[in-house]
């Protein structure tokens, strides 16, 4: 959603026992690979903080636990040649690395929200994710992601009605676009902060649905899905570039919301196999963002400790 202020939150890096404070990373900098030094690996461990309108993003904090951060082998960032480089307009070479809040709202009766993004949008249009959006000036993560899933969905959700009272920090995800540099040039580099709120007993999936009110600016299509259809989206392998089997014990399709050419929203079946689609090299739209795949994964691994 657009920002109420001007002032844009941007990520800083601070790297033990090299960087004396924390400074504004650039666009061009990766930063899985920053603070990784097996550039083998695709994930590392850092704590994000939010402080004076900047998200500093250290490998060292004694105020919260780590967590996992995470970019795909094509992140057109980590892979982007001097050539390449040397190419990119100015105006995106100095805009820094933005910051995004996500939501991964789980329902009282175990099922995951995912919305798709309105095709009109500029960045990932069509794509399957969470609600989320930039952070605002002044705003705590929590208070971004929560605010965001209330302009997309219309659902306003408090801390208070999620479980212990708390919503959680589940992962980092290192995000381009356009998602491979067979796309096109990177345009928008961000870290997406994705928030687990998990809701107590009495609000169940269809108890939200009847205050469902999608925003058609954002929003084309939104569905609840359960665990077998979360893990069927995981298992879509974007590295391998393969489209997993979905199971006959998968439906075919699922219940959700639309919004329809006039704008307004109505009830829908919405087919299932698109959801377990990955990236293509030359088209990229109708999936479940790469991002939501690591974010989702991490849950079912939360869920079954």
């Amino acid at each position: 959603m657009p920002m109420a202020s001007s002032k844009r939150i941007l990520v800083h890096v601070q790297r033990k026992g090299i960087d004396n404070k924390p400074f504004i990373a650039r666009f061009t900098q990766c930063i899985v690979d920053y603070f990784e030094n097996d550039k083998t690996k695709l994930t590392t461990h850092l704590c994000p903080l939010l402080v004076n309108n900047q998200l500093i993003i250290t490998d060292q904090s004694d105020t919260i636990p780590p967590v996992k951060m995470k970019h795909p082998s094509f992140c057109p960032i980590r892979n982007l040649s001097p050539l390449e480089d040397s190419r990119l307009p100015d105006d995106t070479k100095h805009r820094g690395i933005d910051v995004g809040a996500a939501v991964i709202l789980e329902s009282a009766d175990g099922k995951i929200l995912l919305t798709r993004r309105s095709k009109a949008l500029r960045t990932f249009p069509g794509v399957w994710v969470p609600p989320g959006g930039h952070i605002e000036e002044n705003e705590t993560l929590i208070e971004a992601g929560l605010r965001e899933l209330e302009e997309e969905t219309g659902l306003h959700i408090l801390p208070s009605q999620c479980v212990d009272q708390q919503v959680h920090i589940l992962s980092l995800w290192e995000s381009v676009f356009p998602t491979k540099l067979s796309l096109g040039q990177p345009k928008r580099h961000h870290v997406v902060l994705y928030l687990h709120a998990k809701l107590i007993s009495n609000l169940t999936s269809d108890k939200l649905n009847q205050q469902m009110k999608l925003c058609p600016k954002e929003v084309g299509a939104c569905a609840w899905l359960d665990v077998p259809v979360v893990e069927a989206i995981v298992s879509a392998c974007e590295e391998t570039a393969k489209n997993p089997t979905v199971g006959s014990h998968i439906a075919k399709e699922i219940k959700g919301f639309i919004i329809n050419e006039k704008e307004k929203q109505e009830d829908a079946m919405l087919p299932t196999l698109p959801l377990t689609t990955v990236a293509g090299d030359f088209s990229d739209s109708e999936r479940v963002s790469t991002g939501t795949k690591f974010a989702l994964e991490e849950w079912l691994a939360k869920r079954k400790l």
